[in-house]
């Protein structure tokens, strides 16, 4: 009994040898060998009848290029503006930025923290060209729709922080003058018309940039797919 229980495990012990090696070889019989038997990494996960699936190649250059510069569905756009602003991290990362920046600013024992100007001169201040930036890279269509709403939010943060804390300002040659009211009208206005063109227009870079790196990086679409 002993001696047959023996020679049953060594027949066990060649029929797995043997199926290692026929799957590392790619030989037809191996196929035949149930899958529990084969060891942990030579199994197929795949479900059954499924085709395997080929790695993606890596587009040229150019390719991507002419790609990424497809036209614009400004329409599709627009008419995804609210799915975008609820679902997207490109909706609600920019405007608590914006809005905690300003907050800040507004807040007299806050305002005059280096870390609190640093972030008002690259958040709000005009042109906004980072926070437009930064909704471009992070919404999944319409990235100059974004860049160009985030940077009018960014630009009336900006009129808001200004009016409610500057009343005076001073020269570089040490000479104080005293901001009137249609001096805030006139800079206010002149944000508001130049904030937006410049946030599409560095928006709509953004996006590009972000599908020439998805079309030349098969490993990012891989990860997007998973």
């Amino acid at each position: 009994m002993a001696r047959a229980k023996r020679t049953e495990r060594s027949e066990a012990r060649r029929r797995y040898r043997a199926a290692t090696v026929g799957v590392e070889n790619g030989d037809a019989e191996a196929s035949a060998v149930p899958a529990a038997a084969l060891p942990r990494e030579s199994r197929d996960r795949r479900p059954a009848g499924s085709e395997p699936v080929a790695a993606p190649g890596r587009a040229g250059f150019m390719t991507s290029l002419r790609a990424a510069a497809g036209p614009v569905d400004v329409r599709g756009d627009i008419r995804a503006l609210p799915s975008v602003l609820v679902h997207s991290r490109a909706g609600w990362v920019p405007a608590l930025l914006i809005l905690g920046t300003a907050t800040a600013m507004l807040i007299p024992s806050l305002s005059t923290n280096q870390f609190v100007v640093l972030a008002g001169n690259v958040v709000l201040q005009p042109p906004p060209m980072i926070i437009a930036f930064l909704a471009g890279m992070l919404a999944p269509r319409g990235a100059w729709l974004m860049g160009g709403l985030m940077s009018l939010l960014a630009g009336i943060a900006f009129i808001v922080v200004v009016t409610a804390t500057t009343n005076s300002l001073v020269t570089p040659l040490g000479f104080t003058y005293v901001v009137s009211a249609d001096q805030k009208m006139a800079y206010a206005q002149n944000v508001l018309l130049t904030a937006p063109i410049f946030g599409i227009a560095i928006g709509a870079f953004a996006g590009f940039y972000r599908r020439f790196l998805n079309m030349s990086s098969p490993q990012r679409q891989g990860a997007r797919r998973r």
